[in-house]
């Protein structure tokens, strides 16, 4: 993804540059040449506010790949995380960064 000459976002919701772009002042569309990568993607970037979503079925092309998982969230200088321990299992307990339990 990089900056356009409005600085907005370039990726998959963005209609200038698909096929068939077409565009009525704020409001644009387009064909992407990839039908389902991804499947589903949103956006949406206003001021200091950026949210990205998408769904994309190429990243599951194995039965391993479906518990890959991870969640996280940031507010001010604390930062969440949720991840699979299926999958992640060289830290299942750290404490003050130390690892007490793991692979």
């Amino acid at each position: 993804m990089g900056n356009s000459a409005g600085g907005l976002m370039q990726g998959p919701t963005t209609s200038h540059g698909k096929s068939y772009h077409t565009k009525c002042i704020c409001l644009g569309c387009g064909c992407s040449d990839q039908m389902c990568a991804p499947a589903l993607a949103s956006d949406l970037r206003c001021c200091c506010l950026e949210v990205n979503m998408k769904v994309d079925p190429s990243l599951c092309q194995q039965a391993s790949q479906l518990c890959i998982a991870r969640m996280g969230c940031k507010l001010g200088p604390a930062v969440v995380d949720v991840t699979n321990p299926l999958v992640d299992k060289d830290e299942l307990v750290v404490v003050v960064e130390k690892k007490l339990l793991g692979c």
